[in-house]
């Protein structure tokens, strides 16, 4: 990780966006990290089978909070199938690189939300950590 990644990482904990409990939602999802004991919720909004609003809240770490503060940036308006493809990678892809003992950190918002959209399409999946993290 570059020290140019590591300030971003900081300002996105220090200075998190979409971080609150979102009132009216049409799903929301819970998600742990035993390991770290992070604890997040996901609050989506669809409509026409796009995301229109995306919040988190949580016991989380700086890590975890400034990966779902990040992915706020690049979730509104995107299609949930494409969601449903999110990976560590993406979040790589996008800048945000975490150490390899720190990955699930990093992607648990992507886990908790693409497990919403399991659920929003009752189509039986449920992803892991495993389906996420792509070494």
């Amino acid at each position: 990780m570059s020290e140019e990644q590591n300030l971003m990482i900081q300002e996105y904990a220090k200075n998190p966006l979409q971080n609150f409990a979102m009132k009216e939602y049409t799903i929301k999802q819970h998600e742990g990290n035993f390991i770290c004991w992070d604890d997040i919720v996901v609050y989506l909004k669809i409509k026409d089978n796009k995301i229109t609003e995306y919040s988190f809240d949580g016991n989380c770490s700086n890590i975890t909070t400034a990966a779902a503060s990040f992915l706020s940036e690049f979730i509104i308006k995107t299609p949930i199938e494409d969601i449903l493809h999110r990976t560590y990678k993406t979040m790589v892809d996008h800048w945000f690189e975490v150490s390899p003992r720190r990955k699930r950190a990093g992607v648990i918002a992507i886990l908790a939300t693409r497990n919403a959209i399991h659920e929003y399409l009752k189509d039986g999946k449920k992803d892991t950590f495993d389906d996420i993290i792509e070494d």
